[in-house]
C-alpha cells in the first residue's frame, strides 16, 4: 500500500491476480494488466490463506485460488476474529451470530476496521476505487 500507493482493495490483485480472461472483462483491465506484469514477483501460488494487520489495526484475510479449505471471519460489533478453522472461531467467539460468518473465497478480501463493527467484503470482480 505504501510503495504502490494503492488501497487494500488492490492488494489481492497483486498477490493473486485475476486470470487473463477475467482481466479482459474487468472495468479496470488496462490497469490490472500493468499491475500483474509489474508485480509478477509478488504473486503467491498456494494453497495460501493470508491474514494481515495494517498499521492502523485494520485486519484482512485473502485466499488464493488453490486454497482447499478457506479461513473464516466472524464475530459481533466490537469483537471479530479471523481463524483458519470454524472450531477456532467457535472457541474465540462462541456467542456470535454464525449466519454472519464469512469464508472468503479466491476473489474475496474480508476486511474488519479497527472499530470492529462489521466485515466488509471486497471482490476482485468489482471496479477498484479511483486511486490510480
Amino acid at each position: 500500500m505504501r510503495e504502490l500507493g494503492l488501497g487494500l482493495e488492490a492488494y489481492k490483485h497483486v498477490i493473486t491476480p485475476l486470470q487473463h480472461e477475467d482481466i479482459e472483462t474487468h472495468p479496470d483491465q488496462g490497469f490490472l494488466r500493468n499491475l500483474k506484469r509489474a508485480c509478477r514477483r509478488l504473486i503467491i501460488d498456494g494453497p495460501n490463506c493470508v491474514i494481515g494487520c495494517l498499521p492502523d489495526k485494520t485486519m484482512f484475510m485473502v485466499q488464493d485460488r488453490k486454497k482447499l479449505r478457506p479461513g473464516i471471519v466472524g464475530g459481533r460489533p466490537g469483537l471479530y476474529a479471523f481463524s483458519s478453522e470454524m472450531c477456532g472461531l467457535d472457541a474465540a467467539i462462541p456467542d456470535r451470530d454464525k449466519s454472519k460468518d464469512f469464508q472468503p473465497m479466491h476473489l474475496d478480501t474480508a476486511v474488519v476496521s479497527p472499530q470492529c463493527q462489521e466485515v466488509r467484503i471486497c471482490r476482485q470482480s468489482q471496479p477498484l476505487p479511483r486511486q490510480h
